[in-house]
């Protein structure tokens, strides 16, 4: 286990680094904590030289602006190049799709049902309570041949049960030693060899 210290023996820990050398003395004290973030921008010690305005100043700015776009339009004047993609390279979900407009769809008018009549609805509440005849008549045929298989079930069980009371010696005549030594158990202070 290590102490304070990270097993650098007794006493106070080494500096890693050495003080004089940030300018700090040994006994000196250190500078406070700051407790403000430092400034974004580091103070100007000169201060910009406003534009010149008025007419001269406009006019120079004019000239400049125009000069800029004279020597942009010259031969010369050379323009990054636009790199051409390869999109061949590129999985289909990364190509640019060019969607081309798709022409006015004509939507088409499905004829509407005529309202049911009464007639259509007695049919339709006939036909649901044939349904639930025949869904009752099922289920209680599905109960009956529950039951039968119960019925098998037990009469398994019964003949299972017989066929144990039948076999029953070699369950009894099994000894597993429990019963050896019974009768130290008055006097539990006896140690058992």
């Amino acid at each position: 286990m290590t102490s304070r210290g990270g097993s650098r023996g007794r006493g106070r820990g080494q500096l890693t680094f050495n003080m004089e050398a940030v300018g700090i003395g040994k006994g000196d004290a250190l500078p406070p904590p700051t407790l403000q973030p430092s400034p974004l921008f580091p103070p100007l010690e000169f201060r910009p030289v406003p534009l010149p305005s008025g007419e001269e100043g406009e006019y120079v700015l004019a000239l400049k602006q125009e000069l800029r776009g004279a020597m942009r339009q010259l031969p010369y004047f050379i323009r990054p190049a636009v790199p051409k993609r390869d999109w061949r390279r590129l999985p289909r979900e990364l190509k640019i799709r060019v969607r081309k407009l798709q022409k006015e769809r004509t939507t088409i008018l499905l004829p509407k049902r005529p309202a049911k009549t009464t007639e259509d609805k007695e049919e339709t509440i006939q036909k649901l309570e044939t349904l639930e005849k025949k869904e009752e008549e099922v289920t209680s045929e599905e109960d009956e041949e529950k039951e039968e298989e119960e019925k098998e079930e037990e009469e398994e069980e019964e003949y299972d049960e017989e066929h144990e009371e039948e076999t029953d010696y070699i369950m009894s005549y099994f000894d597993n030693g429990e019963d050896f030594g019974g009768d130290s158990d008055d006097n539990m202070d006896e140690a058992i060899y």
